[in-house]
């Protein structure tokens, strides 16, 4: 684990400088650097929060010490039994991520949440790390080391109270925790992973559960157990979410244009055609629309796992847009047709472009293009052609 955390410096610099990223938008951010040995109770410093930070007690707040674990700044660290702070991230501008109640985690978003965390040298706390809050109602999430495991993980509040840990991690050495949550109909998907290299990582993680249907208006950082020593050191706290969509979706195979070729509607009308899952698969663009950027990612879910499928681009948007019948699906995009990349989606059935799309693409800035995802369906596609597409996403590209 030691040659892992010697990138944790150049891992916190890539994540602050990116932001907050190519393709993701940052929610709130804290990095902790307020003046040394105090508590972080009525600090008001970060970005994108609410309120300031507060404790559930006098003299139970987490203090600033010095240096922060980038060698760079202050970091913040629990040290009173069962004690810590909360915040509120702020909602303005994330009204498409809340529920009918104003909390995050509307079904069909997601959050990354980062940060590094350590236990105090010499500390015995039997747990500690962050925790996603839901007012009167209270903790939905816990990510850290959940209570006498002494490894990394994660405890389900929201979904009964079990707790998922990595094998073999330490929780006494300094580690940076990616958490990506898809807050999904029903139960939600959680991946974490342990020091990746990437800070959006797409990779196998450490974790991947389902956890319980939740929603949150609050974060806090707390350690504690019937101990001597206490403390959990916490820095660069990231909670993002992926950027909005940088083309315009189309032709879904909802019945409204061109109908789906057996009647197998996408009853959520946010997709293709209806595969053998019962539902459509939904292709989105993220990132940006910029030339020079290269950051676009074309980004298909609901496919089949394990199927692969073509990214593929078109000049023409096929009968005005509302496609024609092709396999089980709907053909949206042709002419000139480019090969984008073949990707395999993974047990969600989810897939990802990676390079440059407009490189590939040939394009120029003004060019409209037309991007489609094109995939296997081999046992019980509903309409028996064994493969349909997802809607289309028109992208006008800039320079």
């Amino acid at each position: 684990m030691q040659a892992r955390t010697l990138l944790l410096p150049v891992f916190l610099s890539a994540l602050a400088s990116s932001g907050l990223g190519q393709s993701q938008t940052t929610i709130a951010y804290e990095s902790f650097d307020y003046a040394d040995a105090t508590g972080i109770g009525g600090q008001t410093g970060g970005v994108g929060w609410e309120n300031a930070w507060w404790s559930g007690g006098a003299g139970t707040d987490a203090m600033t010490t010095s240096p922060g674990h980038d060698a760079d700044g202050i970091k913040a660290n629990t040290n009173f039994d069962g004690g810590g702070s909360y915040r509120r991230p702020a909602t303005v501008g994330f009204e498409y991520m809340l529920d009918g109640n104003g909390d995050f985690g509307a079904d069909n978003s997601t959050i990354w949440l980062t940060f590094s965390s350590r236990r105090i040298g010499g500390g015995d706390d039997q747990y500690g790390g962050l925790s996603l809050f839901l007012g009167g109602v209270g903790e939905q999430l816990f990510i850290g080391s959940p209570w006498q495991t002494n490894e990394w993980g994660v405890q389900d509040h929201a979904g009964g109270g079990a707790s998922h840990v990595a094998s073999g991690s330490i929780v006494d050495q300094l580690t940076v925790l990616v958490t990506r949550i898809d807050f999904q109909p029903g139960d939600e998907r959680l991946r974490l992973w342990i020091d990746p290299v990437d800070p959006y990582p797409a990779g196998v993680p450490d974790i991947d559960v389902p956890i319980g249907d939740q929603r949150f208006d609050e974060v806090r950082i707390q350690s504690g157990g019937p101990i001597s020593l206490h403390g959990y050191e916490f820095d660069r706290l990231h909670l993002e979410t992926p950027s909005l969509e940088a083309g315009t979706a189309l032709c879904f195979g909802d019945g409204a244009g061109t109908p789906c070729p057996c009647g197998n509607d996408d009853a959520g009308g946010t997709g293709g055609c209806a595969n053998s899952t019962g539902g459509g698969s939904t292709l989105a663009a993220s990132g940006s629309d910029s030339i020079g950027a290269a950051d676009l990612v074309l980004e298909a879910s609901g496919a089949l796992p394990g199927q692969p499928g073509l990214f593929f681009q078109g000049v023409n948007f096929i009968n005005g847009g509302s496609g024609v019948i092709f396999g089980d699906g709907l053909r949206c995009c042709g002419g000139s047709v480019v090969r984008l990349q073949v990707v395999v989606p993974d047990s969600a059935g989810d897939a990802a472009t990676s390079g440059d799309i407009g490189g590939t693409g040939g394009v120029v800035p003004g060019d409209t293009r037309c991007y489609q995802y094109w995939y296997r369906d081999p046992s019980g596609s509903p309409c028996g052609s064994g493969f349909n597409l997802g809607n289309a996403v028109q992208v006008d590209w800039q320079p």
